[in-house]
């Protein structure tokens, strides 16, 4: 099977019906200002790759720099520009750079008034240099502000110095956790790009398998796997892709996948592709081996991640939380690890014990951040999405590794959107 999304998008009344799901939080009268940012700078001459500001794009689908979005709720007696008639809807606004072939030349091409439109839904797609102009407008109306105060860009904190020059800085509604509260629950599109994602990052594992020797080296595994990813168009990954080998198991964020690793140990990856901007996140942990199989220890510990997975997949259901779901896998965990011998049966309380060797969350919230926003004790729902990734690292026996797939919450339970390693 070969998924390719290089061309892959969300349709744009997704865009049109969250502008409208946020905008009928918001009281009348209210301007929204969203930033798409710039990318960092890496040198005097490069910057890194740019991605959008997520809020901003969870609203618009745009993904070029300097682009802003103006959401504006008028009040029930607003008069519209076009005639004499009240006007009550809301009203969108998006300012992208014009397109201009010279600097298009250097720098590649830029979407015109019209792609714009198509993407976003936008229909008053205006160019960047009339903003600073309308901005003006806006300051001097009865309108009050909202931002997105998460947003860590200067162009956010340009508008944030001008506000604070007005009498109405103290009244500016932040409308970040609002765009939290949404981004939480998935829709039906937003998890099928979730999907898509799966389904690239899953077949780039796939191809990894038939490759996998003694004495393969780390950074071999990660090109064979980001190659297979890109090669599929996902070009920016959800995060960057960990190869760990043997003791470097043991490190859970593993930094420089270098080491060669030898026959019978194990490899730790954990690896996202995108689609449509929506990241999968699965971890799977492989015997290095001349037959591929495990041995008895490796054996020992995967069973028995693969236990407390099954934990997680019961305890993850709406109604239930996070918490709830981390104290029942430490459960599994702590037993599991007296059977093997880890944990002493002397030991008083294996529960204190076993945080020495589970040592992180079991799950996170997964959308367009492979950590995406959350209100961490929020009752899960329907439509909530995670990445499930019980791990054990047992530095007795020189490796650990966890194993991570994604899951849906559903009406009555959950269910799994990639396919668990077996």
């Amino acid at each position: 099977m070969f998924t390719d999304v290089t061309f892959y998008q969300l349709p744009s009344s997704e865009f049109s019906a969250r502008r409208e799901e946020l905008l009928a939080k918001l009281p009348d009268n209210t301007v929204s200002v969203l930033f798409a940012g710039v990318a960092p700078v890496a040198s005097l001459d490069e910057s890194y790759p740019f991605l959008p500001n997520r809020n901003f794009f969870y609203l618009s689908g745009i993904e070029q720099e300097d682009s802003v979005l103006v959401l504006i709720k008028h009040g029930a007696s607003y008069a519209g520009d076009s005639d004499s008639e009240e006007f009550t809807g809301n009203e969108a606004r998006l300012y992208i750079y014009p397109r201009e072939p010279e600097k298009e030349k250097w720098t590649g091409r830029r979407l015109s008034v019209e792609e714009a439109e198509a993407i976003s839904g936008v229909t008053d797609v205006r160019v960047l240099s009339s903003f600073e102009k309308d901005l003006e407008e806006l300051l001097e109306s009865d309108y009050n502000f909202a931002w997105d105060e998460s947003d860590m860009s200067h162009q956010r904190h340009n508008l944030e110095q001008r506000l604070e020059k007005s009498d109405r800085f103290d009244a500016v509604t932040d409308i970040s956790g609002f765009l939290t509260m949404l981004r939480m629950v998935k829709s039906p599109l937003e998890v099928e790009a979730v999907t898509r994602a799966i389904q690239v990052t899953e077949e780039a594992l796939e191809v990894l398998q038939t490759k996998i020797y003694p004495g393969i080296s780390e950074r071999e595994i990660y090109a064979i796997l980001e190659s297979e990813m890109i090669r599929r168009g996902s070009f920016f990954q959800g995060f960057k892709t960990i190869v760990a080998g043997g003791e470097n198991t043991l490190c859970l964020h593993y930094p420089t996948p270098v080491a060669i690793i030898h026959e019978g140990e194990m490899v730790q990856i954990d690896m996202g592709a995108r689609a449509a901007g929506y990241s999968a996140d699965i971890s799977r942990a492989y015997a290095v081996s001349a037959d591929g199989k495990r041995n008895s220890r490796q054996q020992a510990l995967f069973e028995l991640i693969c236990e407390c997975k099954k934990t997680a997949l019961e305890t993850i259901r709406p109604g239930s939380t996070i918490s709830k779901v981390n104290e029942e896998t430490r459960k599994t965990a702590a037993a599991g690890l007296r059977e093997l011998g880890v944990i002493p049966r002397s030991e008083a309380d294996p529960l204190e014990a076993v945080k020495k060797y589970y040592w992180h969350n079991t799950l996170h919230h997964l959308g367009l951040d492979v950590h995406d926003v959350c209100e961490r004790e929020k009752d899960f729902e329907a439509g909530n999405v995670f990445a499930v990734e019980p791990g054990i690292y047992i530095p007795e026996w020189g490796f650990g590794f966890r194993v991570e797939d994604d899951v849906l919450v559903t009406e009555n339970g959950s269910r799994y959107l990639s396919h668990p390693q077996k």
